[in-house]
């Protein structure tokens, strides 16, 4: 590909996919550093500002690092965390058969409001209720590569926030409460920009793409009994994905 300034597709996105055309004919392997910003301004006859920007977008898209004081390299390939057999509630609270494996929870409570009421509504009136919010990290390694959050109404479980925070078993938690356990799951898969709060708990850059898991949980009962969200390192994860017998 060649620069066109003739071409309505802005400078800076056709030296974009110039840069990824390179990195895929192995012009620029991984861990290599690419030319300079001047070096790419002389050679494409481009200003400082046009390269500038692209290179931060390929940054933000997890395609280039910057080394403070070295420069700019292609991003190695990490070696990826397999999450094995995906499935909707992957990450929710309520199917956990035990929590030995999580680190510190935060739990609070949140004061539900319409837009929160109207998550838990599936076609019956507006339950106006309390929830628990409890989130917590999954990591590998020393590794985050998840950040979970579960939003649980109160009226449900009125002891969860309490009894996570002193330690109880999951089967002792969930004990006696078989009408509110959850017996259907529907969740979508799809990929947005981290949120600053995901950017800091996920050591990502600011903007950079991850993927959503985003589940709603449906109780014996009929009523919905949580609402689970994974936000999932998109460069350090592969998913695995199993149909079962064909």
């Amino acid at each position: 590909m060649k620069i066109d300034r003739r071409s309505p597709q802005p400078l800076y996105a056709q030296l974009k996919t110039l840069l990824v055309e390179r990195i895929q004919r192995q012009e620029y392997q991984p861990g290599q550093r690419i030319p300079s910003e001047l070096a790419l301004c002389d050679e494409l006859s481009l200003s400082r500002p046009t390269v500038r920007q692209a290179i931060a977008e390929l940054v933000s898209e997890g395609i280039l690092v910057i080394i403070k004081g070295k420069g700019t390299y292609v991003a190695d390939e990490p070696e990826r965390i397999e999450i094995k057999n995906l499935s909707a509630n992957q990450f929710a609270l309520l199917t956990l058969r035990n929590l030995d494996a999580l680190p510190a929870l935060h739990v609070e409570r949140l004061s539900g409001d319409v837009e929160l009421n109207r998550l838990f509504t599936a076609g019956e009136a507006i339950v106006q209720t309390d929830y628990w919010s409890v989130s917590w990290q999954q990591e590998q390694e020393g590794q985050v590569y998840a950040y979970c959050r579960s939003l649980v109404p109160v009226y449900m479980f009125p002891e969860l926030g309490p009894d996570l925070q002193e330690g109880r078993r999951m089967l002792d938690i969930t004990a006696n409460k078989y009408a509110y356990l959850p017996q259907r799951t529907v969740g979508r898969l799809f990929v947005r920009q981290a949120r600053p709060e995901e950017s800091l708990i996920l050591d990502l850059s600011r903007n950079a793409p991850v993927l959503v898991l985003s589940s709603r949980l449906t109780a014996r009962s009929g009523n919905i009994c949580e609402i689970s969200t994974a936000v999932l390192r998109a460069d350090l994860v592969s998913l695995g994905l199993d149909s079962g017998r064909s």
